[in-house]
């Protein structure tokens, strides 16, 4: 069915956008999905904070369709990727790149852009701190967030993507 080919490059190149209000159902929905990423997740707290994120539009999702494949938040100010998410289905193909493609076309004057991950050994993680170190994440400092053992994860904006 070659038909299809216009339609999946236009959703890989143009879906990649700021999140609005109305994208809050779709957007809470991935996080349920991707849940095995954020093991001390609040719904409750992350649904106002996005809110926020949403009005200073530092809130980004790609969607298919109706579906969000891909959720971001950051803050330009410090460089930093708050939450990252990617659909379960998607989570080996090109999403996870081009929202890290994104962070850094936004946040470009940083010598580096931040993330934290799970600590190496954590067996509550399925793969998140191997995919960074994929795509040339360094590893950072210990930190301890919502309670849990967590890692700053570094990747210098002039590595490219």
């Amino acid at each position: 069915s070659h038909d299809m080919a216009p339609m999946a490059t236009h959703c890989e190149n143009n879906l990649i956008r700021p999140a609005v209000k109305a994208d809050t159902a779709a957007w809470m929905h991935l996080v349920r999905l991707a849940v095995d990423g954020f093991p001390c997740l609040n719904e409750t707290e992350h649904k106002a904070t996005l809110q926020r994120y949403i009005s200073g539009q530092r809130a980004y999702i790609m969607k298919r369709e109706s579906e969000a494949t891909g959720i971001m938040m950051l803050s330009p100010g410090s460089g930093s990727i708050d939450f990252l998410a990617i659909h379960p289905l998607y989570r080996h193909g090109k999403i996870m790149h081009t929202h890290l493609a994104k962070a850094m076309d936004i946040m470009d004057t940083h010598p580096a852009i931040s993330i934290t991950t799970f600590r190496s050994g954590d067996r509550a993680d399925t793969g998140h701190r191997r995919a960074l170190k994929a795509l040339g994440f360094a590893e950072g400092e210990h930190l301890v967030e919502f309670g849990y053992p967590t890692q700053k994860m570094f990747l210098s904006t002039s590595h490219g993507i």
